[in-house]
């Protein structure tokens, strides 16, 4: 099955964004193809120099959850917009991500069997 899971939190609510990763994480490991959008505070997740330090409450470390997303080589999509705004560039973020509009995001959630929001 193929997941979109929308994650809009970030360092403002550590729970909430381990949450969405985690359930991102869990879907590949039952085989699902799995794409990440980050926006708005999510975004943040994205920043190689931060990720590592968001600890949901009692939650996995992100870092665990956003290393193993990587090694499954899962797309890490950023609204540009967001990002741009946080100075989150190809020099800082994490190794799968890349840029994409809302149009992109919408035109992949209408094409996924399921969406997945946090």
């Amino acid at each position: 099955m193929k997941v979109i899971v929308s994650v809009s939190s970030g360092t403002d609510d550590p729970t909430r964004a381990t949450l969405g990763m985690l359930a991102a994480k869990v879907a590949v490991d039952q085989g699902h193809e799995v794409v990440v959008w980050l926006q708005g505070e999510g975004v943040t997740i994205a920043n190689k120099n931060v990720y590592d330090k968001i600890q949901g409450l009692n939650m996995p470390p992100m870092k665990a959850v956003v290393e193993a997303l990587l090694s499954a080589n899962v797309p890490i999509w950023l609204c540009e917009a967001c990002a741009k705004g946080r100075n989150l560039t190809p020099e800082n973020w994490i190794e799968t991500s890349s840029y994409k509009t809302m149009s992109d995001y919408v035109s992949a959630a209408l094409n996924m069997d399921k969406s997945l929001n946090f």
